[in-house]
């Protein structure tokens, strides 16, 4: 953390987190209160700001040491037949495939036509697109993760598009996406 700034991992009840527990991340200044405001917008602020402590939105866990590990953002998971996904379990099972060089999971409207429903697309750039097989990484996941979890689609791509800090550009995956894609697998 930056000089002058507490970080800490609490609970939803404002509570610190023990240890490799995972929280939201909070912090504050060391003196004084955290002041941050949207313009025009008592109550965004008032969720934001809770008894002095900056809510980030951030999930993440301090080790033993005091180091601070971001895990994944709040509201950031897919609702995939009436279940909750957090992409960041999925990425992970994917990414220690040996198939796999990098991924990002998001969501696009589910194929059941289901309102709120999203269908979970695995985007993935192979290590060697001439050795690919979709059937062994789709093994892969029944292996590693909950049924529901196992991604809907696999979406082969070259690259993972990001912003100069490194953070996925979910719009352009979702634009160049179609189900019925040669780049796009679906389990047998």
């Amino acid at each position: 953390p930056m000089a002058g700034i507490i970080m800490k991992i609490l609970d939803g009840d404002g509570n610190e987190c023990a240890p490799g527990v995972v929280g939201e991340i909070c912090c504050r200044p060391e003196l004084g209160d955290a002041a941050v405001e949207y313009f025009g917008n008592p109550d965004a602020s008032g969720k934001k700001i809770k008894d002095g402590w900056n809510h980030s939105g951030d999930m993440g866990h301090m080790n033993e040491d005091g180091w601070l590990f971001f895990d994944y953002r709040v509201g950031g998971g897919i609702r995939h037949n009436g279940d909750f996904i957090n992409p960041a379990y999925i990425e992970k099972a994917l990414a220690e495939s040996p198939q796999v060089d990098d991924v990002f999971v998001y969501g696009v409207t589910a194929s059941s036509g289901a309102p709120g429903e999203k269908d979970v697309v695995a985007a993935v750039v192979a290590t060697d697109n001439d050795t690919f097989d979709a059937t062994e990484l789709f093994a892969n996941c029944r292996e590693k993760l909950e049924p529901n979890f196992v991604p809907s689609y696999l979406q082969l791509v070259t690259e993972i598009p990001k912003t100069a800090s490194e953070k996925p550009q979910e719009r352009f995956l979702h634009d160049s996406f179609c189900e019925s894609g040669e780049n796009v697998y679906t389990e047998i």
